[in-house]
């Protein structure tokens, strides 16, 4: 089977190995109809993206970030440039998107894909996230979000989490609880807990309780990448609430948007909107 559409967490994929389920994490976009790369069924290797597919030719653009802002990297690291016959020519009667999509380098016309992406020494790509979302502290560090937030994939205490930080000291979060785990949980240990949601999130004992997940993430974290204070939201995020994407990703802005208040307990004055 193949995983796309959206980060495969690489703990999510050696425990499926380990099953004896074998999935192998592609990549590409609608503008590259869509497949650029995957792991070849021989030499799969979780936590990468694979090797580009026949016929596709990658660049990596190290001019857009300053790669020694970002720790543990050992490869090239730069945004992802690509080239091939399933490559779009560009947006339908918008020539204003198409000529920035493309750059041309050496004669050749490259497609920018956004994505932030460290080409090992065997060719394998591992994506860090869209250029936009990396978070910028205020320290000058750069910080993707999107690995760490893949790190609680297997969690059964965190249903959704989004990392923030961006112009501040220090990483955090919103998180929604998993309401059912939780629930097991508090019948299991005689806790009787607040009806209300929002008093549910409030609850000392529901933060200690999702700390356990936080701190299992953070062990496994640099210093600059850890999670230092969260706090949690009740209700799913959706697309029906215009939270996710149909293809269900974040709206980053319209939860920050949504939870500025969350936002302002976690930083303080600092937090400014």
């Amino acid at each position: 089977m193949v995983s796309g559409g959206g980060s495969l967490s690489k703990t999510l994929c050696e425990t499926f190995i380990g099953m004896e389920l074998t999935i192998l994490e592609g990549y590409g976009l609608t503008e590259t109809s869509p497949v650029l790369t995957t792991n070849p069924p021989e030499d799969i290797r979780p936590g990468t993206l694979g090797v580009p597919v026949y016929d596709v030719d990658t660049r990596i653009d190290t001019d857009v970030v300053d790669a020694s802002q970002f720790d543990d990297v050992t490869g090239e690291l730069g945004e992802l440039l690509v080239r091939g016959p399933n490559v779009t020519s560009g947006y339908w009667k918008q020539p204003g998107p198409s000529e920035r999509a493309f750059t041309e380098i050496d004669g050749q016309r490259w497609f920018r894909t956004g994505d932030i992406v460290e080409r090992t020494a065997e060719d394998y790509l591992i994506y860090h996230d869209r250029i936009k979302e990396i978070l910028v502290l205020s320290t000058g560090k750069n910080v993707a979000p999107q690995p760490i937030e893949d790190m609680f994939a297997t969690s059964d205490r965190v249903d959704q989490v989004m990392v923030v930080g961006d112009d501040q000291k220090f990483i955090g979060a919103l998180i929604v609880p998993n309401f059912e785990e939780l629930e097991r949980w508090a019948d299991a240990e005689g806790i009787d807990l607040p009806e209300d949601p929002y008093e549910r999130c409030a609850d000392e004992r529901v933060r200690e309780w999702v700390q356990v997940a936080v701190d299992e993430c953070n062990a496994d974290l640099e210093k600059i990448e850890r999670i230092k204070q969260f706090e949690l939201v009740p209700g799913e995020w959706t697309a029906e609430n215009d939270l996710l994407t149909p293809s269900m990703k974040k709206k980053r802005r319209n939860i920050r948007t949504a939870f500025e208040d969350k936002l302002q307990e976690i930083y303080g004055d600092s937090y400014d909107g």
